[in-house]
């Protein structure tokens, strides 16, 4: 597992070993990128239907500001928590080159999945199904 600590768009630190044993989808994604837009609400779709974790790691340093961010969150009614890379730490760890970028992690903490670009709700119920 590549772990990281982040803190949410409140100011909550949240780390991605919080969450062994549990299956986690980690979304590296920002408010002005097309695709990601287009996915988020598949992943609110997710949050409250399946038994899943969701982190959205959003490329802060992409953004114009904070505030377009917390706009974006209430616009789209994100309740999964938002995570904040000020520097791109997290996104380099994970070598993301292309937004959104998302991974699957199962609950031993071993990524089976990476998505380049958006995913849509039957691809995630499709890639969730094959892990535990």
């Amino acid at each position: 597992m590549l772990q990281f600590v982040l803190k949410t768009l409140e100011g909550k630190t949240v780390s991605l070993s919080d969450f062994r044993g549990k299956r986690v989808i980690v979304n590296f994604w920002a408010t002005w990128c097309p695709p990601c837009r287009a996915e988020i609400p598949d992943f609110q779709k997710l949050y409250e239907k399946k038994d899943v974790k969701i982190l959205a790691v959003n490329l802060t340093d992409t953004e114009k500001s904070k505030k377009d961010v917390s706009t974006f969150v209430k616009e789209f009614e994100m309740t999964f928590p938002v995570l904040m890379d000020v520097d791109s730490d997290v996104a380099e760890m994970y070598q993301v080159q292309a937004y959104p970028t998302s991974y699957i992690i199962d609950s031993s903490g071993h990524i089976q999945y990476r998505a380049l670009g958006a995913m849509n709700y039957e691809l995630m119920i499709q890639e969730l199904a094959k892990i535990k």
